[in-house]
């Protein structure tokens, strides 16, 4: 049997988070900014195969909440799994204290 595949949705603040990302990168190296914004994407494409895939973060708090977080290349994506769909609720830099920005 296939695993049921599930939706992906961007909060529109991760889809900020994206987009400053891209920005950010692009202003010296528009190809890397392309790279990693697909990277992002190939590996949220993924989540909707294998939505566990992602890490339990270490905060009490945050695993309460059903955070679970990817790593792709520098950047943290923060997801919850929700009844049909998985919720993409940021993507910061890993040097970030994600737990005051969460």
């Amino acid at each position: 049997m296939k695993p049921h595949k599930l939706d992906v949705r961007l909060l529109s603040i991760a889809q900020d988070d994206l987009y400053e990302v891209i920005t950010y990168i692009g202003a010296d190296n528009p190809a890397a900014a392309e790279s990693i914004a697909a990277e992002i994407e190939k590996s949220l494409i993924h989540l909707t195969k294998h939505p566990k895939l992602g890490r339990i973060p270490r905060e009490e708090e945050l695993v309460k909440l059903g955070y679970r977080y990817l790593i792709k290349e520098d950047y943290l994506i923060f997801y919850t799994i929700e009844r049909n769909s998985i919720l993409v609720h940021r993507i910061i830099h890993g040097s970030r204290d994600y737990g005051a920005i969460l």
